[in-house]
């Protein structure tokens, strides 16, 4: 954990980022200086071939580890806390809400192994036009499809149906709730009327009763219950407050508020992040859709994602770069900024399987960070062939923390780039916590009142 040591006034603030491979929490005052950060790693199971797990009870302990690190580092009294995540990772309890399964992650493929028949005909573009996601073979649709097929004695024993956010929200709180936004990943909502999609209930056989009452973004959820301060160490004046996707929360923490402006999310997948006005230009685009500030008046959110290829940059880091390293994402960084641009006639393509590949270290290097820059420039080009075209962009998540990499993003997009600095996702989480216990009015006053800190 990281501490800042000037102290804070007024009110506390925790914002959490439940991302694919780490748990990333900030402490932060009312003015959005950081004052304290915390992670946990993400361990995942594999319990056969193509399956990624998650353990449920591990991955509370990971929350509240970070919570307790960041509470002991407070100043004073924490006022609220909120979770931004990459969700889509679905999790069946009881009725006490008690896992009966794992978490099935969103990267799980178990459903594209055995598609599930009762989805057989369910076309994408349906999917997209009522979730403003078009998935039919991963996410909770597919996951839920799959467990009713194959585990039909458990499915027979489900009192709940969800995902990990809405349970961790009834792990703190006793209460079950899912944001809109979130809830766009879980693929059974229709995103427009902001209610659950009968017919895909229908499909899988669900009852509204066994699913989390749907609410916006930034608004209070509850007291902390008593184990749950235990478990923290948080008090129980602490309020949570619905949190949303990952990406979007990075876009409110970095200011991408407005039509016109792009936010670039570097983590385990790649992500694009443009607010627009009108839901069906997102569509038509084929972008994925998140609600953002339509509720309130303001855009949609659209995104294009490269998934995965953080997991493929890892691997190269790993094992070919530099094993055995004590610091490989440094020595990463210092390769890649001895190489010239083009690494000596080196491409590497991040969308395939890695495997060993020859060349020094340095051009290795960056010849994998010009493969990211190219698959992004590829899905830019794309956008700008449908009038989707910018010249900026905010960029944020660990690459951008590199002295080289937005450097060479810039080089190979043409795009003017500032970095949107540390823990984005968690500062937006952050921000809605201040939003649903009125510290601050909306986003637009947040990002006006934090000054843009990092």
């Amino acid at each position: 954990m990281s501490v800042n040591a000037n102290a804070s006034r007024g009110g506390l603030l925790i914002g959490l980022d439940l991302g694919t491979s780490a748990i990333k929490g900030v402490l932060m005052d009312a003015r959005g200086q950081v004052l304290a950060e915390a992670g946990a790693e993400t361990r995942f199971l594999h319990p056969h071939p193509g399956w990624v797990d998650i353990d449920p009870d591990a991955h509370y302990a990971n929350v509240c580890r970070v919570l307790r690190a960041l509470a002991a580092a407070a100043p004073g009294d924490v006022t609220a806390l909120a979770m931004a995540a990459a969700s889509g990772n679905t999790l069946l309890t009881d009725d006490a809400g008690t896992p009966l399964t794992t978490i099935i992650s969103w990267m799980d493929a178990r459903a594209q192994q055995a598609p599930p028949a009762v989805l057989a005909g369910l076309p994408a573009a349906e999917v997209a036009r009522i979730t403003g996601w078009p998935c039919v073979d991963c996410l909770p649709l597919a996951h839920l499809a799959w467990m009713r097929e194959q585990r039909p004695g458990l499915w027979a024993r489900v009192a709940h149906a969800g995902m990990d956010t809405d349970w961790l929200l009834h792990r703190l709180t006793g209460r079950w709730m899912m944001d809109v936004s979130t809830a766009t990943t879980f693929h059974l909502v229709d995103q427009v009327a902001g209610v659950y999609h009968a017919p895909f209930l229908a499909h899988l056989g669900l009852r509204r009763d066994q699913l989390s009452p749907l609410a916006p973004v930034g608004v209070a959820v509850g007291a902390l219950t008593a184990s749950a301060q235990n478990d923290t160490g948080l008090r129980k004046s602490t309020t949570v407050v619905t949190g949303c996707f990952d990406h979007p929360a990075a876009a409110r923490a970095v200011g991408v508020l407005a039509p016109g402006q792009l936010m670039l999310s570097c983590g385990t997948s790649w992500v694009g992040f443009m607010p627009c006005l009108e839901r069906q230009a997102v569509l038509e685009a084929q972008l994925l859709c998140d609600p953002f500030l339509a509720p309130r008046g303001g855009p949609w959110g659209g995104m294009f994602s490269i998934p995965q290829i953080g997991t493929t940059i890892e691997w190269y880091i790993t094992h070919v770069i530099a094993p055995g390293e004590r610091d490989p994402i440094r020595c990463f960084n210092e390769s890649a900024a001895e190489a010239l641009p083009g690494a000596g006639g080196l491409e590497i393509d991040l969308r395939a399987a890695p495997q060993p590949v020859s060349g020094s270290r340095a051009n290795v290097s960056r010849a994998v960070m010009e493969g990211a820059a190219r698959l992004l420039n590829a899905r830019l080009l794309a956008l700008k062939d449908r009038g989707w075209a910018y010249d900026r962009a905010v960029m944020v998540g660990g690459p951008a923390a590199s002295p080289v990499w937005p450097r060479i993003v810039s080089e190979i997009t043409g795009l003017g780039l500032s970095v949107g600095g540390r823990s984005a996702g968690a500062r937006g989480a952050a921000l809605l916590a201040g939003i649903g216990t009125g510290m601050f009015r909306d986003e637009q006053d947040a990002v006006k009142r934090t000054g843009g800190r990092s």
